[in-house]
Parts: C-alpha cells; structure tokens; sequence
C-alpha cells in the first residue's frame, strides 16, 4: 500500500512495489493522492501500468506540434486556442512531458498571475495543455496522465484565484461617442466613424466586420452572411445570415464598391487588429477611461433589448448561442417595471 504523507501544505504519495520502480506524486489535498496512489497500484495489479518516466524524451513542443497536425488539420483550432498553443510551446516547449508536474504547472499559474493574466486567462491556458495531454494518452497511447493539470487547477483555487468571467456592463455615453468620431474624422484615414456606428448597430464582433463581403450583402432582403461566425465548438463553416437593422444598411451601402467585386473582397477593408489598436489611442487622446472596441457591441445589443426586441430575436443578430449569456445586457432595473 502507497505511504501517504502531509509536506508542507501538500500531501504526498509514494508507491513501492515489487517489479516496479518506486514511483512517487504530490497533490494539494490527502484525498486526491490517495486517489491516485490507489489508481496507479490497480492499474500495476492488472499488469496495465506504465512508467511515465518513459516521456522523458518527448518535449512538450514535439508533442503540441503532433496534435496540430493531426487534430488541427481535421478540425481547425480558433484564433485564440492557436494563440494559447504558440505561447506553450515558445515558452515551455523545451520541457519533456514528465517535467509538465503539478508543481511546475502551480509555479506556471503564479508567474502567469503576477504577470497580470486573469484566473479565466490562465484557465484556458490549462484547458488546452490538457487537450494536448489528452490526446496524447488515448490517441497515441503515451504514458500520460492528467493529475497535474488537474492539481494545478485545485490549487488556482488554494491561491484565491477566480476563474469566474467578470461582466462588463461598461456601455458607451452619447457625448463619448461624438467625441470618438470627430477625433476620427481629424486624425484617421480609417473609416473609424463608419465603423464605431455599425458596430453599434449590427450589435457584431470588430473581426466579424472586417470580413464582411460584398458577395455576400442581400440588398432585397438587407441581410448579409457572417462567414464562420464565432462558435464555442465549430470553428469553421459557422455561416449565419443576419439582419442589418437601424443605420447598419445604409452604413454599408455607402462605402466604396468595387464595380465587379470578386468573391473576397470586403465591405470595411481595414484589419481587426488595426481597429483594435487605433481606438484605445484614441480613447486615450480624450480622455475616455475604460472603453473597449467591443463594448460596441454590447451597446448595440443592449440597445436592442431597449427597442423591444424578443431574446430570440436579439439571439439572432448577436450570434449567442446561449440565451442566459444575453441576460447581462439587458441591464433591467427594478424601477423600469413601473411603466
């Protein structure tokens, strides 16, 4: 049987047996090492185990770079889970999978922390390591187990670290609107007006109005196609026709239109990231405290709710999947049901 001891604030397991190397594990409470020393022994008992150490040839980034192949290829990562990715392997790749322990991941989620990342950021930095692991247990077969992320995770907990999204519930004022566009209008060559107000009123994402395409507008119907529209699962292939309501038709029949536009060609052709740049510049420049680009879009939500529009038919024009997400905008207050 495994000698479970307390050290420190963790509670170690150490396992010997005959015809095995000692093998030995350190969990931020008594229950899960005695957890894990019971499922590694019944998994010695069934002749089944095997030695972790074995990854000590496999670097992190060797394995990350196998899953990219093999899963990304098949089912294309998003902007963020690629981004995540890239920041494990040029900082960690190094590491062998038998170094990625609960005490190397805990230290990860500390420096992450002091380095300013939120407890949600650094969640999903766990998520998609796990991912990675996971698929390399049950796909290739490795020696791999999910005890240290998983302890990392338990001790996110320990360190008062909450993983729970803040709302913002930050909307824009009238006047700092106004303010915004005429510093547009002075200083950028960027359709930044054009842009602050359809992302008002489409109620849509900066990098869903940078790909809109001209192929793709239905001026009958005054809807357009959001090509691979942001989804928690699918990634690709997400297309949703949306209405244009208030100004957001009229914003986009008067940029300028290719006669024969090809099927690429996009209605604001500025990149996102661009826009995500030049507007805390300017909110910097006037004044304007904490005010995102995408905080647009939750007025222009909110904004529909206060029009009268049902949650289903909000639901529409957003793109959110799950109504409950949509119940922040609506901001009711309890005065406002004395009508």
């Amino acid at each position: 049987m495994a000698a479970i001891s307390k050290r420190g604030d963790s509670w170690r397991a150490h396992i010997r047996r005959t015809g095995h190397k000692s093998i030995s594990g350190t969990f931020p409470t008594k229950a899960q090492a005695v957890a894990w020393a019971r499922g590694i022994e019944a998994e010695m008992d069934a002749k089944r185990f095997k030695d972790a150490r074995g990854l000590a040839n496999i670097t992190l980034k060797t394995a990350i770079e196998r899953y990219e192949e093999e899963i990304g290829a098949e089912h294309p990562f998003g902007k963020n889970k690629g981004a995540v990715l890239k920041m494990w392997k040029n900082k960690h790749g190094d590491k062998t999978l038998d170094e990625l322990t609960d005490e190397y991941l805990t230290k990860f989620v500390r420096e992450r922390r002091k380095g300013g990342a939120g407890g949600v950021t650094i969640s999903i930095d766990l998520t998609y390591l796990a991912g990675v692991l996971k698929t390399a247990k049950e796909l290739w077969k490795l020696p791999v187990t999910l005890e240290a992320v998983q302890a990392a995770r338990a001790n996110m907990a320990h360190l008062k670290i909450s993983t729970r999204s803040e709302e913002r519930r930050r909307r824009p004022t009238p006047d700092e609107i106004v303010a915004l566009c005429e510093h547009f209008d002075r200083r950028s060559t960027l359709p930044m007006r054009d842009l602050v107000h359809f992302a008002i009123a489409s109620a849509m994402r900066i990098e869903e109005i940078t790909m809109l395409r001209w192929v793709d507008l239905n001026e009958a119907d005054r809807t357009i196609i959001i090509r691979d529209r942001k989804h928690p699962r699918q990634k690709k292939g997400n297309d949703q026709e949306v209405p244009l309501l208030g100004d957001a038709f009229e914003i986009v029949k008067r940029q300028p239109r290719p006669i024969n536009p090809s099927s690429e060609c996009r209605i604001f052709p500025v990149k996102a990231a661009t826009v995500s740049t030049v507007f805390p510049r300017a909110t910097k420049a006037l004044g304007i405290e904490d005010l995102h680009f995408h905080d647009l879009r939750h007025e222009g939500v909110s904004r529909l709710f206060e029009q009268g529009y049902q949650i289903q038919e909000v639901a529409l024009v957003s793109g959110h999947r799950d109504w409950k997400m949509l119940a922040r905008y609506t901001q009711i207050k309890a005065k406002d049901l004395h009508r």
